[in-house]
């Protein structure tokens, strides 16, 4: 279980993230959404550096399941509610391919051993991933949607998100 000190980390750098995210224009879910990804950028950094396995798995099964309740979350609420506008119907197909495919690059880390040097590998693959599904999002997709729905909506849309991600955490536990 990580301690008060690395919890703490973990939430700065998602406050840091969110800081940039909102001087960049986003607003409502997408300024909290991009606060998630630096807090689990921060989390998957640490385990990327451990070679303890008890830590890796004990900090692996929270990565998981926040990006898994996440991106289930943007799937059920988020990216819905983007098919209507022209500007954003292409990214919500590729966020939808994009989504298969990161499940499967969890698959991959789940199928192995903590301590394997296998492991190692599929984790750093599943970062790298993420950290460019991350930059696509915040760089291309959130901003085009903070445009088509405007601060209201995405207001709105924050709680929904909040109330599908508490669904997805609890169906993955």
């Amino acid at each position: 279980m990580p301690n008060t000190i690395e919890q703490l980390g973990v939430k700065a750098a998602g406050t840091v993230k969110a800081v940039k995210a909102g001087y960049d224009g986003l607003r409502g879910v997408f300024l909290h959404l991009a606060e998630e990804h630096g807090e689990v950028a921060a989390m998957m950094k640490r385990v990327s550096k451990s070679q303890d396995r008890q830590a890796r798995r004990e900090q692996y099964a929270r990565i998981r399941s926040e990006l898994l309740s996440h991106e289930r979350a943007e799937l059920a609420e988020i990216y819905p509610a983007l098919i209507p506008y022209d500007i954003t119907r292409e990214m919500v197909m590729l966020h939808n391919r994009e989504a298969a495919q990161l499940e499967s690059a969890i698959r991959a880390v789940d199928a192995l051993d903590p301590a394997s040097e296998a492991w190692g590998l599929a984790f750093e693959r599943l970062r790298a991933f993420v950290e460019q599904h991350v930059e696509q999002e915040e760089k291309h997709f959130f901003p085009k949607a903070q445009a088509a729905l405007g601060d209201a909506a995405t207001e709105t849309l924050r709680t929904r998100y909040d109330a599908a991600k508490v669904s997805a955490k609890q169906q993955l536990e």
